[in-house]
């Protein structure tokens, strides 16, 4: 019985500096609205089709160096997921596809951009596993 009150409790710690997990949290937070609200949108119906503007091949553009200069995979296939959105719609806009059609990417892009959002809920998840510890 004394030996358990002797023992030393154990503690948790954080093998990291505030900062970075204050940033993982605002990750976190922010990749879960935006996921949230993507899937409401999606299923609540509100399909508005995006007219291709100028900002359309610089956001894939922009995007796809992202995903190929950065050397580390966790960030390089996310960012290229996120181009196929701009790509599709450009191509789609190059073959004058119907309304219908582009309704169609609308969907598929959506669940694509939601399940990179989620993905990243659950990478801080798993990056806040690694980093605590007990001591």
């Amino acid at each position: 019985m004394s030996d358990q009150l002797t023992e030393q409790k154990k503690n948790l710690t954080l093998d990291t500096d505030w900062l970075s997990a204050a940033g993982m949290v605002a990750l976190f937070l922010i990749c879960g609205f935006l996921g949230t609200g993507t899937v409401w949108l999606t299923l609540r119906g509100s399909f508005t089709v995006l007219r291709i503007s100028w900002a359309t091949p610089l956001a894939a553009g922009i995007l796809l160096w992202f995903g190929f200069s950065i050397p580390d995979r966790r960030f390089s296939i996310p960012a290229v997921l996120l181009a196929l959105g701009p790509i599709s719609r450009i191509v789609l806009w190059l073959l004058h596809a119907s309304a219908e059609t582009q309704s169609t990417n609308t969907v598929f892009i959506r669940w694509i951009d939601s399940t990179v959002c989620f993905a990243g809920c659950v990478y801080v998840v798993y990056w806040f596993r690694n980093k605590i510890s007990h001591v």
